[in-house]
């Protein structure tokens, strides 16, 4: 194999699973869909100014290393040096999502969302480099060897460790408690961090301890049950926040009951798509697409408390008229 085929394969091996990995993203997050500028400004982060600002802060921080010897300078930069550079430049952007597009950053699902897609940027991006110098130190077997576990084995760390730095920004919008909104992005960061360090020490042991990587590979799939624990914890909240706002909509006759039936249903929301699109209905599959979306965001307005933009989405919906979009009971 080339050089220039290596690149290839290279680029290739790290772009699709990474795709992948956000679509399954984008599929889990069921009842609000983050807009896709956001998401795919995240990615974008994570991929192209993350990494950039990582190796320029890796670089200067391994300076006052040189001295020490080459075991023990590259064991320190990468479960010490490399968590805390990568965590920080990968966070900015959550932080940045958190404090310009509030509306958008509702609670912890929001949160895991945008940190898990910033680190699939950053894992992209990475793996790239990766890939290629394990062809040019090991040839075909050696790429083959390291693709499979960055892209596989190990093909979710990034979106982790960024992910719960992300669940505690999502944590602290919702919080009451002023000591918690500022408490819980620092154990954030920090856990998203040692999750991180924990990960890089063990796999740069790996040569000495026979059982280094299986230790970094538990620390990880654990990590990334726990999340998924979580996210399906915080769906199971939005659909709570979803039923218990709206009711009071049918009532006063905002919203009919079939309507909100399919708005309160994942499934039932899907179904009603898929039938206007099938009959070809293109007027109520655009109501009920856009239906869901503002009944969605008003019910996580009126959890807030904002009153004011409650009001706004009310007039809309109102504007939105049309007529009930699902038929056939009430099950959600």
């Amino acid at each position: 194999m080339s050089e220039g085929h290596a690149w290839f394969l290279s680029i290739l091996a790290a772009v699709v699973p990474a795709i992948v990995y956000v679509l399954v993203l984008w599929w889990l997050d069921r009842y609000e869909k983050e807009p896709r500028r956001l998401l795919w400004s995240a990615f974008f982060w994570g991929a192209v100014p993350a990494v950039i600002l990582s190796l320029i802060g890796e670089t200067i921080l391994e300076q006052p290393l040189a001295g020490m010897g080459e075991s023990a300078a590259d064991l320190i930069s990468s479960s010490l040096f490399a968590p805390m550079i990568e965590e920080l430049a990968k966070g900015i952007a959550v932080l940045i999502i958190f404090l310009l597009s509030r509306k958008e950053f509702d609670g912890i699902l929001d949160g895991i969302i945008y940190g898990a897609t910033i680190g699939f940027g950053f894992a992209m991006t990475e793996n790239v480099f990766y890939f290629v110098d394990s062809f040019a130190e090991g040839g075909v077997e050696g790429l083959t060897t390291v693709i499979l576990m960055r892209s596989v084995v190990f093909g979710l760390n990034h979106a982790l460790f960024t992910s719960v730095l992300g669940a505690s920004l999502g944590y602290a919008r919702q919080a009451r408690s002023g000591l918690l909104r500022w408490v819980a992005p620092v154990f954030g960061l920090l856990g998203a961090m040692l999750l991180h360090g924990i990960h890089n020490l063990f796999a740069s042991l790996s040569g000495e301890m026979c059982f280094g990587l299986v230790i970094s590979a538990i620390s990880d799939w654990g990590g990334v049950l726990v999340i998924l624990v979580v996210m399906w914890l915080a769906a199971r909240q939005e659909k709570s926040w979803i039923t218990t706002s709206l009711r009071p909509e049918v009532d006063n006759g905002l919203i009919s009951q079939a309507d909100y039936d399919m708005i309160c249903s994942y499934r039932r929301r899907q179904a009603a798509l898929w039938r206007a699109r099938l009959n070809l209905d293109r007027g109520e599959a655009r109501r009920v697409d856009l239906l869901t979306t503002l009944a969605t965001e008003l019910a996580f307005k009126i959890h807030q408390g904002d009153d004011k933009t409650a009001q706004k989405l009310r007039g809309q919906i109102i504007a939105l008229g049309g007529s009930p979009a699902a038929q056939g009971g009430t099950n959600g």
